[in-house]
């Protein structure tokens, strides 16, 4: 299992309330801890690990920490080397997940770990069982002194921008499952380094095979977490500077054994992002990379698409491991019905992309006037720039005139002044013109027809949506 915490994948501290003696940082370092007799700092003993003073009041000492790689945990390990007189005599470990630090005040803590005893100089592991997307966590120390390190073991489940866009998805990332599989040589490191999300921080963070004094050429295999068409390859030698290979080349298939190269020995620069398109997209769903004759790479980026089916698997599980908050934001940004979205939260877990789309729709059927109202009113009137979601649905209107602007907010007033609700159309695809068409004739209807008209824009509107969060469908 993948440490989802540690520097090495992009753990960091958030906020602690002490760590007098030694920094709440080296919990979360990749290394094992270690030990140096005789050292001292002008606080004390240098520890290895996160220290707090002898505390001398109620209370406990805590520490929050992002994770790098937000997932479901499964083991915990709470690692006290060489904290024998000094160590906390129990912990507890809280989890929440939240998209930035900004929410963790509003967020809501679940115990994953209730309060445990704990040993000096030892390691400790925990097996977990929360469902859960977890993004943060909460180590609390009872009532003080230090923890070596910290290690946090799960299942990756990666956000959306991860998974689905359009050419630009790392389709071998450890992030989305991606596995270093084979490896002609592992001598100074393993190349399962190679599909860290992180930048590599120096020659020990990538795949280095030793010096090859006879033919050949050393090489990896990888299985991609995300089979699709692949456009481009990035052989990264960040640091590698003596000792980058010379030449690469890349063979692709569909099953691990049949091998179709893509490219045939390139050229690749020291200590550079190399980046090579390849002469036409291509399938694949494992990667062969072969370094002429030997060196070192720092990190390999197999940008491409994802299959549109199994991106959307990886979404729907995101999204069926969401925390209550969490789902209820997600579908929130689809539609803005409170009624709708209790039901949808309601209706995990789903099976596929199709069982959301289909409760989606059902879901609807449901609706009084005053949801639909509430719907309507998370739109901002056509012709206004608003999110990034709204400016890319309304992208019709971009380019429009100042005069179609002024007709659009005249129309929009109208419309509000005879019906007591925002114009909203299905924008997709639209001009500013047809746009503006459409509101004057629907100017013409009942309130009750026009209820009935805007709630048939908002069932199209939420299922396109759902569609592009669920990946099935490129941005």
């Amino acid at each position: 299992m993948m440490d989802l915490i540690s520097d090495a994948v992009g753990g960091r501290i958030v906020a602690f309330n002490d760590e007098f003696f030694a920094e709440a940082a080296n919990l979360i370092v990749s290394d094992d801890p270690v030990w140096r007799e005789g050292e001292y700092t002008d606080r004390g003993k240098w520890m290895d690990g996160w220290e707090t003073r002898r505390r001398r009041e109620p209370g406990h000492d805590w520490c929050v920490i992002a994770m790098g790689v937000p997932g479901r945990i499964e083991r915990v390990t709470v690692d006290t080397s060489f904290f024998t007189g000094n160590y906390p005599e129990e912990f507890s470990l809280e989890a929440c997940g939240v998209d930035t630090d900004d929410r963790l005040s509003e967020s809501v803590w679940t115990e994953i770990i209730p309060i445990t005893r704990l040993e000096g100089d030892s390691a400790a592991t925990f097996d977990v069982t929360d469902p859960h997307r977890i993004t943060h966590i909460r180590l609390n120390i009872y009532p003080d002194g230090g923890v070596a390190r910290l290690r946090i073991e799960g299942e990756p489940i990666p956000g959306m921008d991860e998974v689905c866009t359009d050419g630009g998805t790392d389709l071998v990332s450890a992030v989305v499952g991606g596995t270093a599989l084979d490896a002609s040589d592992r001598h100074y490191s393993d190349p399962s380094n190679l599909l860290r999300k992180t930048s590599s921080v120096g020659m020990w963070d990538g795949w280095e095979t030793r010096r090859r004094r006879g033919p050949g050429h050393d090489w990896a295999v990888f299985r991609l977490g995300l089979p699709g068409t692949i456009e481009k390859i990035v052989v990264d030698t960040t640091h590698f500077k003596g000792n980058s290979p010379g030449w690469v080349s890349v063979d692709i298939s569909d099953d691990g054994a049949l091998w179709n190269q893509v490219i045939d020995r390139h050229r690749v620069s020291p200590d550079a992002a190399n980046e090579i398109a390849l002469s036409r997209p291509a399938v694949a769903s494992y990667v062969r990379l072969s370094i002429h004759p030997d060196g070192g790479v720092a990190r390999l980026r197999v940008l491409g698409t994802a299959q549109p089916e199994l991106a959307g698997e990886m979404r729907v599980h995101y999204l069926n491991s969401l925390f209550a908050t969490e789902a209820e934001r997600f579908f929130g940004t689809a539609c803005a019905s409170s009624a709708w979205v209790s039901n949808m939260v309601c209706g995990r877990p789903y099976r596929s992309t199709d069982h959301v789309l289909s409760s989606s729709r059902s879901s609807f059927d449901h609706l009084g006037d005053e949801s639909w109202l509430e719907a309507f009113a998370g739109h901002p009137r056509i012709g206004e720039r608003g999110d990034a979601q709204t400016n890319r649905e309304q992208s019709g209107t971009a380019s429009a005139s100042r005069e179609m602007i002024a007709r659009l907010a005249a129309v929009n007033e109208q419309y509000e002044a005879k019906f007591g609700f925002t114009y909203i159309v299905y924008a997709t695809g639209k001009t500013a013109e047809e746009m503006l068409a459409i509101a004057e004739n629907r100017l013409a209807n009942s309130p009750p027809e026009e209820i009935a008209n805007a709630a048939a824009e908002q069932r199209s509107i939420t299922q396109t949506r759902l569609r592009r969060m669920l990946c099935t469908e490129t941005r």
